[in-house]
């Protein structure tokens, strides 16, 4: 849908508080995507859980997530995206709620399973919201809406850290349920569908079916580039903050480098769209991956606070400098007119390799009682991302005279 340009006293654009809305439900999606780290160690003090099992809740989570986004695409596209979402505020709601009164794993895994449940009613249906409310400002309109993610990797972490400290985790999940309810109640209110998409005006839209897109090499290639690249990435992620605190770091100065991570991360996002229009998507993606790399295998030699700061904004930087390419990648390669069920399947790699990865790493801990091993696996994960982003390339540039 075109934006028309408007007059001084005309009202605003309504796709902009559509942004706000998508901001919003974002914002609260990043409390269980990037703040679990900061209750591992309360509930291991608590229930003297091993790190594998603990971290099993969140993965399940993840994947639940991922593999329902495709559903949830559908289900606002026939529905509306208003009903979508109010299913998954309830459902993320009671999840947090739940979580609050566990006395066991098997509680710890039904918290998070609705939690990936009603997670999965967001992102999907948002970011495809958003692009149809917007023509030429759409790459602006959806930067600014998955820039929640990282502003909530960014401050959510020390803040939760101190809360749990002054009174406990279990009030701190109550208060997190009642944020989430007022949050996502204003973020569904602000949502509406566009005009163009009711009116199911999309005949110039152009571009393979989810079924056309499988069958191609290209998909898979980039569907196991990204997959890699999450196991690696949500590897750290997670268990940063435990990792500092096994090296001495207190738990509020671990918290705060997830705050660097996020800080870095909105940066890298802007960066890596600067990149990508300068060298190319994947040419910017391979030099992300170079620099998650590096900070990655850098990690496990460093036990000084001052240390782990610039190795957290380096790997922030790099995570986001490539995690936003799933959406332009895909519509580079596939066109805009299945785009949003293109993405949902692709989507999936950020569930199984963000579920693995932390997963295995507290497999790991349990058994050695370090993290260098799980480390090494996660940078390893990440040169193999490396590879097969410049494989893509050298297959894209000899059969395509489209750049890429």
């Amino acid at each position: 849908m075109k934006e028309k340009k408007r007059k001084k006293n005309d009202k605003i654009y309504y796709g902009w508080f559509v942004v706000i809305g998508a901001f919003l439900a974002l914002l609260v999606s990043s409390v269980r995507s990037y703040s679990f780290g900061v209750f591992i160690l309360p509930l291991t003090e608590e229930f003297d859980w091993p790190r594998a099992p603990l971290t099993l809740g969140f993965s399940l989570s993840l994947l639940m997530t991922s593999f329902l986004g495709i559903v949830s695409g559908k289900l606002s596209d026939r529905y509306g995206v208003r009903k979508v979402m109010t299913g998954g505020t309830v459902l993320t709601v009671l999840g947090f709620l739940f979580l609050s009164r566990i006395g066991s794993l098997l509680q710890l895994y039904l918290g998070f399973l609705l939690l990936g449940i009603g997670a999965s009613a967001f992102y999907i249906p948002v970011t495809t919201t958003v692009t149809r409310w917007f023509d030429e400002r759409r790459g602006l309109a959806i930067g600014i809406t998955v820039t929640s993610l990282a502003f909530g990797m960014a401050f959510f972490p020390p803040i939760l850290e101190r809360m749990i400290a002054r009174w406990g985790w279990r009030n701190m999940f109550i208060i997190i349920g009642l944020f989430a309810l007022i949050v996502l109640s204003v973020s569904t209110y602000l949502m509406k569908r566009s005009p163009n998409s009711l009116e199911g005006n999309n005949d110039e839209e152009t571009g393979y079916t989810l079924k056309g897109a499988l069958k191609t090499r290209y998909f898979w290639i980039i569907y196991f580039m990204f997959l890699v690249a999450q196991f690696s990435a949500m590897t750290i992620t997670v268990h940063l903050v435990p990792y500092s605190n096994d090296v001495g770091i207190p738990s509020f100065y671990a918290a705060t480098l997830l705050t660097a991570v996020g800080i870095a991360n909105m940066f890298g996002r802007i960066f890596g769209g600067w990149t990508s229009d300068k060298l190319g998507i994947i040419k910017g993606v391979i030099i992300f991956f170079m620099l998650q790399t590096i900070a990655i295998f850098a990690l496990p030699l460093s036990t000084f606070l001052w240390v782990l700061y610039p190795i957290a904004l380096l790997f922030g930087l790099a995570y986001g400098g490539w995690v936003m390419i799933y959406p332009v990648i895909i519509s580079k390669l596939f066109g805009t007119k299945h785009s949003g069920e293109i993405l949902g399947a692709l989507g999936t790699v950020a569930g199984i390799g963000g579920a693995l990865g932390p997963l295995l790493a507290g497999h790991i801990y349990d058994i050695t009682g370090i993290y260098d091993l799980a480390f090494l696996i996660s940078g390893a994960m990440c040169l193999g991302a490396l590879g097969l982003s410049i494989v893509f390339l050298l297959i894209y540039d000899e059969e395509s005279t489209d750049k890429m």
